[in-house]
This record gives C-alpha cells, sequence and structure tokens, in this order.
C-alpha cells in the first residue's frame, strides 16, 4: 500500500469514525452544560473589560473597535486550548498597544487530545507508512470543527456580555465589532454596535435593494421603527434586529439564520417559507406571527454542524395566536417562560419541546 492509499484508508476507518464520535460527545456536552459554559464565558469577558478600562485609564488604550476571539492552530499539538481575546482600537490590526487576555476553551477542544492519542496507536498497524506528522495534520485540520461549539457558545452568550456593566464602562468607538475565527485568518461577526444612532429610513432602503450579489448580513439593526417591511428572497444571517419595531412586517422566504431579534415587537408579521436555523425570539412580542411553512433546517456535513447547534429560542416571548403550521424541523426550539395562548401548532412537535402544562393546554394541537 502506497503513501496516499494508505492515508485514504486510515482516514476512512479511524480517523474519521472516531471524529464523528467525539463530535457527538461534545454536541452532547455543549447542550448538558450550557449555562455553566456561558457564565464562564462571562466571567472571562468580564476580565478582559476591565483590563481595558484600567488601560484606557491609565491612556493607554484608545476607544475600542473590535474585540477578536482567535483560536491558535499552532498551539493545539502542545494541547494550548486557549483563545486569544484581543481589544483594538478601529485601526484594528494597525493598533499596536497591545491588551489582550485568554479564553480557555478545552471544554471544546480537549477531544483533539484523546483522539491524538488513540490514532498514534492506530498508525503503527500501517508499518511505518503513516507518520505522527500525517497524524498531527489530520488533527489540526478538524480544529474548525471543534471552533465551531465555540463559535455557537459565543453567539449564544453575547446578548448577556454587552450588557454587564464591566463592558458598558470601556470607551467604544463609533462602531464596535466582536469577532471570532483563526488568529489573523478568516473570521466573522457575532456582534455588532453602532454607538450613533442608525437611520431607519436608509437602513429600510439597504434592506430593500440588497441582493444576492450584495446580501446584508452581519449588520446592527438594533432598536430601528421598521413597521411594514416588506422583503422577499432576501438573504439576511446573522443579522441583529434587537429592541426593534417590525410591527406587521413580511419575510417571505428569506435566509434568517442565526438572526436575532431579541425584545423587538414583530406582532402580526409573517416568516412564511424563511429559513430561521439557530434564529433567537427571546423575549419578542411575536402575537399572532405566522411561521406557516419557516424551516429550522440543521445542517450536517463533513462534521459541520453550524447553523443548528444554537437551536430556536422563544424563551419568555409572546407567541398568542402565532401559526406554526407546516413548519418544519423546529424540533430543537426552546420556549420556556413563553405565552402560547391559542398558538396552532403540528402536534408532532409536543413530543419535542420541553413545554410547560400551562403550555400545552393553551395550545392549539394540529394534526
Amino acid at each position: 500500500m502506497n503513501k496516499q492509499a494508505a492515508l485514504h484508508h486510515f482516514k476512512e476507518h479511524h480517523f474519521t469514525p472516531l471524529l464523528d464520535i467525539q463530535l457527538d460527545r461534545l454536541e452532547a456536552i455543549f447542550h448538558r452544560y450550557q449555562a455553566q459554559l456561558i457564565s464562564d464565558l462571562k466571567e472571562s469577558f468580564r476580565d478582559l473589560c476591565i483590563h481595558i478600562l484600567n488601560m484606557q485609564q491609565q491612556g493607554q488604550k484608545e476607544p475600542i473597535g473590535y474585540i477578536h476571539y482567535s483560536f491558535l492552530r499552532t498551539q493545539m499539538l502542545e494541547q494550548s486550548y486557549l483563545y486569544m481575546v484581543e481589544a483594538y482600537s478601529a485601526e484594528w490590526y494597525e493598533d499596536d498597544s497591545d491588551c489582550k487576555l485568554t479564553y480557555d476553551a478545552s471544554w471544546a477542544y480537549g477531544p483533539m487530545s484523546t483522539m491524538l492519542e488513540a490514532l498514534e496507536q492506530e498508525r503503527k498497524i500501517y508499518m511505518g507508512t503513516i507518520t505522527s506528522v500525517d497524524v498531527e495534520r489530520l488533527i489540526l485540520e478538524s480544529a474548525p470543527l471543534f471552533h465551531q461549539f465555540v463559535n455557537s457558545l459565543l453567539r449564544l452568550g453575547m446578548a448577556e456580555v454587552v450588557q454587564m456593566p464591566e463592558y458598558l464602562a470601556i470607551h467604544k468607538a463609533d462602531r464596535v465589532v466582536i469577532r471570532t475565527g483563526e488568529y489573523k485568518d478568516i473570521s466573522e461577526n457575532l456582534y455588532v454596535e453602532d454607538q450613533e444612532a442608525l437611520l431607519a429610513d436608509h437602513v429600510r432602503e439597504q434592506l430593500i435593494h440588497s441582493s444576492e450579489e450584495e446580501p446584508f448580513v452581519y449588520e446592527n439593526l438594533k432598536r430601528l421603527s421598521l413597521p411594514h417591511l416588506q422583503l422577499m428572497q432576501k438573504d439576511l444571517r446573522y443579522n441583529d434586529f434587537n429592541h426593534s419595531d417590525l410591527r406587521e412586517s413580511q419575510f417571505h422566504t428569506c435566509i434568517l439564520i442565526g438572526s436575532s431579534w431579541q425584545r423587538a415587537n414583530i406582532e402580526g408579521a409573517s416568516f412564511q417559507g424563511c429559513l430561521l436555523t439557530d434564529a433567537d425570539f427571546r423575549y419578542s412580542n411575536l402575537k399572532g406571527v405566522h411561521f406557516c411553512g419557516a424551516s429550522g433546517q440543521p445542517y450536517r456535513e463533513h462534521g459541520v454542524r453550524v447553523p443548528a447547534l444554537c437551536g430556536l429560542h422563544f424563551e419568555h416571548s409572546i407567541l398568542d395566536g402565532a401559526d406554526f403550521t407546516n413548519a418544519h424541523s423546529f424540533e430543537h426550539a426552546y420556549f420556556e417562560g413563553a405565552s402560547m395562548q391559542g398558538a396552532l401548532v403540528p402536534r408532532k412537535y409536543q413530543q419535542h419541546w420541553k413545554l410547560s402544562e400551562a403550555q400545552c393546554q393553551s395550545i392549539m394541537w394540529a394534526e
């Protein structure tokens, strides 16, 4: 067996099956200990904000424009799973005043150590054709699959961390962006905050005229008055509509993956045929909203589980009279504290959703 054939066989029969097992276990940990993981994240973020403010009070740091969570692939083989968390001014990488701490993500990357140890034994049956370097390379290539769990945790916790007094106290640039990704490589927005008020009419025009070639994604659309918005087949993934007024708006077959609508007024709106995977509607007014034909479809391919790790969140929202007719892939939806009087829900979700007795009795179950 030549080198290429041996690597293919090793990956197919040893590496990939073991990776799948570890990702399944990690997903179970992610959901079971989510509250504690978010609490630990908040403590880490609090420490960063205190450090930032101390530097600013000593005149060593300009107003913050970027906070970046970076995983360091090169340190993983040393079993160091610390994220570099750096704060920059609006100049981003041109800001040379170091302001950084670390975030311990060993809860997510620990399985890599288990895999390395197991695969070191498995490679020996290939009689020297597969080396330790080959095993290490495969392990490092899988790093983004473990990062997706940290990414999802950051998204779930972001609404809480940006409300902490320590974050509110730091001096910020006109625009603050919190991002995550590989160190000084590809990264994505987790949170965007503008200190200057956005103009609702301008945002409305941007949304209406967005296109497949120029999608409107990862943006801050908080605290805007946008009632009666009419949008069809728009890519609006990961936009932040928190606290906005979107009454009677129509989102028809739009991509709304990872969008956030916390404490928004969306009464009487429609999300007919929309892709809502990982959307967050906590504390929002969804009275009479139509979710007919909407989807929370998870993504599952070659270990990739994002979007879908976060689930659909409706905790403490008002869903009175909401219509979930023909909504599919809504199994991982959460409704703790939500009002659901007269909500029309397919009976198939009765076994999946963790509902209170009062919620179950107030829902109109449809076959």
